[in-house]
């Protein structure tokens, strides 16, 4: 077995461990504790091996921290326990399920949309992990980041954001914009961003309300169906 590497990470997933902490917190709040009593909070009779193993899977998370003397709660995990559904209390439990660095690592290594179950076990057998132990740690890592991918997430509003919207907005302006408005003339301007490259300018002479709008759309319609005609005929 010599030169094969054990998961350095934890054996359980966020969710399980999160869980767990819980019962920490309902009894200690976020006050340090002694390891023994820690571990019988999570039920465990004592300091042994299941006890410890558990612990150390907690503090590994961030949901625990302290030393040989006592533990408590983490900030992150106070926020997660106490806070509402949203984007805070998301982002507290992506740093924890992100703290332990090999899950860190694999973060960096496969961004975005992870690949295959068999892709990961390949990766983590070519980084030393036994077949058996690469399966745990696909399995529990896979588990957080489905997690992280249903959670709510804090919209980016950052100034290079809005000096470059995205393409679908580009693309197709919801709402108008009236660029001219002359209503003691009964004429009404209005301008579409419809592409990067194309803008449509809309002018309405006259009174306008709810009729007179929708007998627009069904203009609009008939215009579309002509033009998608003629495209299928060319």
């Amino acid at each position: 077995m010599a030169g094969h590497r054990s998961p350095n990470c934890p054996q359980i997933s966020f969710e399980e461990a999160i869980l767990k902490g819980r019962k920490v917190y309902e009894k200690e709040q976020a006050h340090e504790a002694p390891k023994s009593a820690v571990a019988e909070d999570l039920g465990y009779s004592g300091l042994n091996g299941r006890a410890l193993s558990m612990i150390g899977a907690l503090r590994q998370y961030g949901i625990l921290e302290g030393n040989s003397e006592g533990l408590c709660v983490t900030e992150d995990a106070v926020a997660y326990y106490e806070l509402d559904e949203g984007v805070d209390r998301t982002e507290a439990m992506e740093r924890m399920i992100f703290r332990p660095p090999f899950f860190d690592a694999l973060r960096q290594t496969f961004p975005g949309i992870l690949p295959s179950e068999a892709t990961l076990k390949h990766h983590l057998i070519k980084e030393g992990f036994l077949p058996r132990a690469a399966e745990d740690v696909v399995r529990v890592y896979r588990a957080n980041v489905a997690l992280v991918a249903e959670a709510p997430k804090r919209a980016n509003t950052d100034v290079e954001s809005e000096s470059n919207p995205p393409t679908h907005l580009m693309h197709a302006s919801p709402l108008p914009q009236i660029m001219a408005s002359r209503p003691d003339a009964g004429i009404l301007s209005l301008s579409y961003l419809l592409s990067p490259d194309t803008k449509a300018d809309v002018q309405i002479k006259g009174p306008v309300g709810p009729d007179e709008l929708e007998m627009l759309r069904a203009q609009l319609e008939l215009t579309i169906r002509a033009i998608s005609s003629k495209k299928k005929e060319a």
